[in-house]
């Protein structure tokens, strides 16, 4: 009897936990998504029609690149850990994430230089947009950084903490918004008016 109610507080307790986890990252992501609505509306006024265009081309090739590098990394480094904490390996679960932070620091890397090096030939060849360079430069070092905030995710996650997960959404969502509007503000006049 005892046993049968020290399960039930111990679900109850579980239970709890995951709301509380989930509203704190529910939350987290809806700041985030507020962060980036508020940001735009300067930025375009900064940047007008022809600049915020090369902005939006350079977004979406970083997007493309940023999913292929680190997308699915948090979620793995989660389930890896997880499992080896729920068996008592917590030095095997050290591992993982070790290994983890190697391949988004390596990979990250990589891709970052390769997306600075070639931004004009991506923006120009591919787009047909060739001032859109600026703009995935600036986003170009962003790749290494997630990566590697990812895989920190995932850590956080595998010993079911989301709000270190939560904190960092906003702070990246910030960080992104002070660079996008300073890269902005520092982008050449050619890039904000129409060529002739």
């Amino acid at each position: 009897m005892a046993q049968q109610k020290e399960k039930q507080n111990s679900s109850d307790s579980t239970a709890k936990n995951v709301l509380v986890q989930g509203t704190i990252l529910a939350a987290a992501s809806i700041i985030a998504k507020v962060i980036g609505l508020i940001y735009r509306i300067p930025l375009y006024n900064i940047l007008g029609d022809v600049g915020n265009s090369y902005y939006s081309t350079a977004n979406e090739i970083y997007s493309i690149i940023l999913m292929i590098s680190s997308f699915s990394l948090p979620l793995a480094v989660s389930r890896l850990m997880s499992e080896r904490i729920q068996k008592g390996e917590m030095r095997n679960a050290y591992r993982v994430f070790l290994c983890a932070m190697r391949f988004a620091v390596i990979s990250g890397g990589l891709l970052a230089l390769v997306t600075y090096v070639s931004a004009g030939v991506l923006t120009n060849q591919v787009m047909n947009l060739e001032y859109a360079k600026y703009g995935l430069r600036v986003l170009a070092p962003a790749i290494l950084i997630f990566a590697i905030t990812g895989t920190f995710r995932g850590f956080f996650q595998g010993f079911s903490n989301m709000v270190p997960t939560a904190i960092s959404q906003v702070i990246e969502q910030l960080i992104n918004a002070v660079v996008s509007l300073w890269g902005a503000w520092k982008m050449p006049d050619a890039c904000r008016r129409r060529p002739e």
